[in-house]
Order: structure tokens, then sequence, then C-alpha cells
């Protein structure tokens, strides 16, 4: 009695423990934000020495790059400079044509088969001494002076634009033109010649036609001191005086034609050789270099 009793109790028992768990909410189940997975840091990529910099800043560190088919060049230049009788015929009846020299250096900009060039030149422009008489109605016998040219020279900057065209590799011709100003240096310095020596047949010959006081040796006229003194010139009383009329600057008009040569195997090397107008005909050439 006694042991089915016991047994009856511990059923009853065990009956109430599964009823008060059936009447309780069930616990909620773990999740993953509840609890987070350690983090670990990734290895630094082989070779990387710091942070990555963006694309557009190492753009800003470049340098421009020059471009193709644009390049720049130095040049010096000689040349031989005229001015002929029959151009100085046209404004006098006697004169002393101009056979000279001319230097200069040239800095210049190449795109393609253009050059723009900027220039600083030398040009001698003092022909011989002589004789010299203006175009009508000036007579020879009271107006034709004795000339001298005391380092009359041009020294002038240009701006000048010259296009290339090539033939080949070695060889091409070339053309421009320019504008700019020169300074004149010098003095043309004027003494008038003896009235009684001077006519239209002679006015050119310095042995027959020549100052007063004057002689004339080893083909050259010697001026009497009385005319190297200062004082009014006069064709019978003569004193050599500076002419007041030689301007202190003068435009140049630049015209110019030539050949160009270079050597394919030495790199930025060529050679011109030219023709044209600078104030006064010339022939010459130059050497450059383009870098």
């Amino acid at each position: 009695m006694t042991r089915t009793l016991c047994a009856a109790l511990l059923v009853l028992s065990g009956l109430a423990s599964v009823a008060r768990a059936a009447d309780e909410p069930p616990m909620p189940a773990p999740t993953e934000s509840a609890m987070p997975a350690p983090t670990e840091s990734a290895p630094p990529a082989p070779g990387a020495a710091g942070p990555v910099v963006p694309a557009g800043e190492l753009a800003e560190e470049t340098p421009p790059q020059r471009q193709a088919d644009l390049s720049y060049g130095v040049a010096t230049r000689l040349r031989w400079v005229t001015v002929p009788a029959w151009m100085l015929n046209l404004f006098t009846k006697k004169n002393v044509p101009l056979s000279s020299w001319g230097t200069g250096i040239e800095f210049f900009r190449r795109k393609a088969n253009f050059d723009l060039v900027l220039s600083f030149s030398y040009q001698n422009m003092s022909p011989p001494d002589g004789n010299w008489l203006g175009a009508e109605p000036h007579p020879a016998n009271t107006d034709t002076d004795y000339v001298q040219f005391n380092g009359l020279a041009l020294w002038g900057v240009d701006l000048s634009f010259v296009w290339h065209a090539p033939i080949n590799e070695w060889f091409g011709i070339h053309f421009g033109a320019g504008i700019g100003v020169a300074y004149v240096a010098g003095e043309i310095l004027r003494t008038s010649n003896d009235p009684a020596r001077c006519t239209e047949a002679n006015a050119g010959d310095v042995s027959a036609c020549r100052p007063v006081g004057s002689d004339y040796r080893n083909g050259q006229v010697v001026l009497g001191a009385n005319s190297l003194q200062p004082g009014p010139d006069d064709p019978y009383n003569p004193h050599r005086f500076a002419d007041p009329n030689k301007p202190p600057v003068l435009p140049i008009v630049n015209l110019l034609v030539g050949v160009n040569f270079r050597l394919p195997q030495v790199r930025g090397w060529e050679a011109r050789l030219e023709g044209g107008f600078y104030n006064a005909f010339f022939m010459g050439g130059a050497i450059g270099y383009t870098f």
C-alpha cells in the first residue's frame, strides 16, 4: 500500500513539472548579432609601402609633356650685305655702292613646319668714302659733297615668320618675312666740294672733284686742316660736319628665301643658305641647333 502511494506521488510530481514547463514562454535562440564574431585585420599586400594615393593626385605631380612636333632652337648667321648702284641711282646722280657684312643671333620656336623667329643683329652700313650728288635739280658744281661714313651701322631686333617645305629628310626650302626696329649708330660726315673743280662729267671722281684745300694721295682724299675745324660749311670755305638728317632709328623690313640642310645622323643640327632684303640686299648662311 505504501509502495503504491509513493509511486503515485512520483507520477503526479512528474506530471506537474511537465505542466509548468508548458506554461512558461520558450527562451529565444541565440542570433549572430547577439554575439559578434571577432574581427581580424587583413595583412598588407606584398610590397605595399603606405596608403594608396588617388590617381588624380598622381596626375597633378606628373610634369607636362611637350608636343611631338614642337621644338625650340638657336642659330647664328653671317651675311654679305649690299646696296647696289642701281638702287642708289633712284635717289642720287652720284653715289658709292655699299658692300659690307652683317651678323646676328636667332631664337626660334618651331611648330611642325612653321618658325617664329626673334633675331638680334648687327649690320655694317658704311660704304667707302666718296662723292655724292643728289638727284635733280641739284647742280654738280655747288651740291657735290665728299662724304665719309664713320661707323654707320644698324643694331636691330626683329620678329619673323618662316615656313619650311621639306623635300626629304636632309634637304628643304624655306621662306618668310618679318618686321623690326634698328638703332642707327655712327655718323655721316659731309664736306662741300670745290665748285671750280666739279662738273656733271667728273662729279663722281674724287681725284678731280674734291674740297678746297684737300689733296689726293694714294687713291684717297686728304682733307685740309681748315676743313677739319668746326664751322659753317661752304663750298669756298669747307668745314666737315655731321649730317643732321641721319635718323636715330629705322624700321626693319625683312624678306628671305633659302634652302636648308640637315644630317639625319646628327640630331638637332641644321644649316641654311639664304638671300633676301634686310634694309639692304643680302646673301649668307646660318648654323642652328634645335632641342
